[in-house]
């Protein structure tokens, strides 16, 4: 009797050889043989899986968003309140963009692809995660209005300009090398926001604490 094949682990090997090829070599230049080589596989097998490269590419940036988004789901359901949940927030970020270091241009790619493909799959699923921060954003901007700590601020329009900053400063981060730290530069940006929307009755509770990390900076 031939062994029982786990095809979910199977699935996810390939998944993670394809992601360490498609980051040395760029989605174009790699062929389906080098992630089979370097997955220690046949061709075919890669096949038994993925009907094409582009449907493994996609694979792999949902693989790298769903983990991503669950962490981020259990960071912020066990916080005990909403500051905490802004801490759990930009710690998964942090840990998923420095823990992919090396891999971090790839997401550029993912990003690109998704605009030139005609296949929608990519985009949808580019904005499926940026749907689910911006929604989350919004949900903890109402609560810290709510619970006094912010003053009246639009949460929707706030979350979209929240999450555009933290894509500007993870491709700065990209381009510039990784030249600064990326958990200073997600505080400084926390504080700069935080000094700007904190309402009148806490500024004095957490004004000089911020006001400190601007002072420090990056």
């Amino acid at each position: 009797m031939p062994p029982i094949v786990d095809k979910s682990a199977k699935r996810a090997d390939i998944i993670e050889h394809a992601a360490a090829v498609f980051s040395k070599t760029g989605y174009h230049a790699t062929k389906m043989q080098d992630i089979a080589t370097a997955a220690g596989i046949g061709k075919g097998t890669i096949y038994e899986y993925f009907r094409t490269k582009e449907e493994l590419f996609l694979a792999v940036y949902d693989a790298w968003m769903t983990e991503y988004e669950n962490v981020i789901r259990t960071r912020t359901a066990a916080a005990e309140d909403a500051l905490s949940k802004v801490d759990a927030i930009r710690d998964s970020a942090v840990e998923f963009y420095t823990s992919r270091a090396e891999q971090a241009p790839l997401l550029l790619e993912f990003w690109a692809h998704a605009l030139r493909t005609d296949n929608p799959s990519f985009l949808e699923r580019v904005r499926r995660t940026r749907s689910f921060l911006k929604n989350l954003g919004a949900s903890l901007t109402a609560e810290l209005v709510n619970s006094g700590w912010f003053t009246e601020v639009d949460s929707i329009s706030f979350s979209e300009l929240e999450t555009g900053i933290s894509d500007g400063i993870f491709l700065s981060w990209v381009l510039d090398g990784r030249s600064f730290p990326l958990d200073k530069a997600y505080t400084f940006r926390q504080s700069v926001i935080g000094l700007g929307l904190l309402s009148n009755e806490t500024r004095p509770i957490l004004a000089d604490r911020l006001a400190a990390k601007l002072k420090k900076g990056m």
